[in-house]
């Protein structure tokens, strides 16, 4: 693959917008494999959670929320285990079954949202402030402007990225350099590792 076309900006206008898989809610999808049909191997993902209500399940599947605005998110399960997290701090959980979503502080949230299935994929997802440098070593990596905006350099060229903005870096091991107003900016880092690539 050449270099410059590994990477792939991907603006928030374009996102794909649908209704959750339990009806209660909506996502902004950002990327996907495979791109169509009805099942995916991974997803990344924005979804606007406006009350306190049930997540879907998805057996098989890895999971991994980021609040971005509002206040946090707390997650109950059955088994009277409760998640939780405050503003751009990452809740990962196996997403086999459903749980009780409840806002923290605030009338709604918008979370970040990694899902892969584990026998076709793993994931990992930090947040970055800028400035800051992001190694890259294999796979498919995604940096998304959660708040403030993101120039990020690296391998091709540059890109500059409005919060919900996605750059997506299909395999290299580039380095990436973030910039922003340190006070403000706010990036995920999302690293998604196919089984057996």
């Amino acid at each position: 693959m050449a270099d410059a076309a590994r990477f792939r900006l991907l603006p928030a206008a374009n996102h794909a917008d649908m209704a959750w898989r339990n009806g209660l809610g909506r996502t902004a999808e950002i990327a996907r494999h495979p791109a169509t049909g009805d099942g995916f191997d991974w997803r990344l993902s924005i979804a606007t959670i406006g009350a306190d209500g049930p997540f879907s399940a998805f057996p098989g599947c890895d999971r991994t929320l980021v609040p971005i605005e509002g206040g946090g998110l707390a997650l109950d399960f059955a088994d009277g285990r409760t998640l939780s997290g405050g503003l751009f701090e990452p809740i990962r959980f196996p997403g086999d079954h459903p749980c009780h979503g409840r806002l923290l502080g605030a009338v709604r949230t918008r979370d970040l949202n990694a899902i892969t299935r584990r026998d076709a994929a793993s994931h990992d997802v930090a947040v970055a402030g800028a400035p800051c440098r992001v190694a890259h070593d294999g796979g498919i990596l995604f940096v998304v402007a959660l708040a403030g905006a993101i120039a990020v350099s690296g391998g091709a060229g540059s890109w500059d990225l409005a919060p919900g903005d996605a750059l997506r870096v299909d395999g290299g091991h580039d380095a990436l350099a973030l910039a922003g107003d340190p006070s403000i900016a706010r990036a995920a880092i999302v690293k998604i590792s196919p089984r057996g690539a």
